[in-house]
Parts: structure tokens; sequence; C-alpha cells
């Protein structure tokens, strides 16, 4: 596998006895990483990285974006792990699958610093599969993964609204999901509907992204869910209506703005209601 184009970020974060087994590569080789890549979470630690939202050009048409806030150090060491072995898709793949709880975690994690190939495209469906939770935050959350892939043939717009309604379905931070508007469409939003509906009748949460997504690409529906979510008793979804509407932009959704803003207890959901109630 050749090298992306740019050297990986991730490589001067790491200090101590976190590059032990970076080094241990060094000096015996690519055989040695089924053996160091279980031991990563015991050896390099599992603290919490930090460091904010962090980017990468992978030579795509979209950046690679991932956020060290929710990586810990033996993620971010498994990342440069696997690319320092010049580990190929195959190889990728089998670790993943004859890999523990937390090796796969680190795997799925390492994609999101990867170019998009089609071992990428065949984890994905693997963490869409599953039912391990923590996977399939690996996988979806946490980077622009998902968009990216959504360019692959292999994966492409159906992948990614899979994956987006399985997070919506699991109730995931939609703020996790770094750049998710940008593959917002109409089926997307139609989809998140529906699960909307579904949830409603069964008297279950609301997914509080779906006000804001389907402002990104409305369809049929989205701007009655969208100003009817400015009455909802749940805070968070009032506060994702309220930008959904500013996301609208519309003139003639100023007065729901409007009606809705004296009565509105929360600070930052007055906020966006004022900021869309355009002055003459």
């Amino acid at each position: 596998m050749s090298h992306p184009p740019t050297p990986h970020p991730l490589r001067s974060l790491l200090s101590g006895p976190a590059v032990t087994p970076l080094d241990r590569l060094a000096a015996e080789g690519p055989s040695v990483v089924p053996e160091l890549l279980p031991a990563l979470p015991r050896k390099a630690g599992a603290a919490l990285l930090g460091g904010g939202v962090v980017e990468r050009d992978v030579g795509e048409a979209v950046a690679a974006r991932v956020d060290l806030d929710a990586w810990r150090v033996c993620d971010a060491v498994g990342a440069v792990l696997l690319e320092e072995a010049e580990v190929d898709d195959e190889t990728l793949v089998d670790l993943y699958l004859h890999g523990d709880l937390e090796e796969r975690i680190i795997v799925l994690r390492a994609l999101g610093l990867r170019p998009v190939t089609d071992g990428t495209v065949r984890l994905l469906e693997e963490a869409q599969r599953t039912n391990m939770e923590s996977h399939f935050k690996a996988a979806a959350c946490d980077s622009n993964l998902p968009l990216r892939a959504a360019a692959h043939a292999g994966f492409g717009s159906e992948g990614f609204r899979r994956m987006i309604l399985k997070a919506a379905f699991l109730g995931l931070p939609e703020e996790r999901l770094l750049d998710v508007e940008r593959g917002a469409d109409e089926e997307l939003s139609r989809m998140l509907q529906d699960l909307a509906t579904e949830r409603e009748a069964a008297g279950r949460a609301i997914w509080p992204g779906t006000s804001l997504l389907i402002a990104h690409a409305p369809t049929a529906g989205s701007v009655a869910r969208v100003v009817g979510g400015l009455e909802h008793g749940d805070d968070r979804l009032r506060h994702a209506a309220a930008r959904g509407l500013l996301r609208l932009n519309r003139r003639d959704l100023e007065p729901f703005a409007a009606e809705r803003l004296p009565r509105e207890p929360r600070p930052a959901i007055r906020e966006l209601l004022e900021r869309a109630i355009r002055p003459d």
C-alpha cells in the first residue's frame, strides 16, 4: 500500500511508553503487528488523547477529519502502527475479524485518517452489522469517514444514509458525526422523518439531529416537522428545531420564531430564534 500524501499527524503526539510498540515495529518488521495490536491498551494506555479536530489530506476530494478528544492514546498508536507497517486491505480486514473488542475499535478508528479503500468499505459494512455499539461508534463517530466513504463506489450515498440512519436509531449525538450535513439529501431526510414518525407513534424519543439534517435537504413534511419541533417539551429537540429553522432561512417562517421567542425559557434557544428573525 502506498503512503498517503502527508505524514501521519499523530506521530508527533506520542511519547514515552506510547512509542515503544512503534520502536519494536521498526526493529522487527510488520510481522509483529498481530502481537502488538492487542497489547496497545495496556502498553500504550487508554487515557484520552485530546487535541480537538485534526485534518489530513489523504488524496480525496474531502480532507479526512477526526476529533482527537474522543480518541485514546492506544487508538493513536494503533493508527500510526498500521500505517508504518504498511498494512494492506486484506491484512487490515483480517486484523479486525480476528481481533478482540479493543483491537476492533483501534482498527476502525484508524480508518478515519486513511484513504477510503475497498477494505474500508468492508469494515464499515461490518460495523453497520455489529450489535456492539462501541464498534459502530468507532466507525461512524468523531470523524467524517462516512461522508468520505460516500464517494466510494462500493459504499456510495446509500451506505452513507444507512450509517446515519443507524446513528439516529441509536441516538448518537449528531455533533459527533463530523461533516454529516454535507451528505444530506432528500432521501436521507425522508428516511429520518419516517424514523421520527415511527418513534413518535411508539412513544419513544426522537433523534435531535433530525430537524437539523432535514433542514439541509428539505423534502415533503420537513418544514412542518422543524416548525413543530419549536414547541416540543424536550430542550434538545427545541434547540435542534431552532437550528433547523435558522438553516432553512425562509422569510415566511419568521413568524413561528417570533411567536415562540417570548415563551422560550432557554437562552441558547432564544438566541437562535432571534437570529432566525431578520430585521426589515
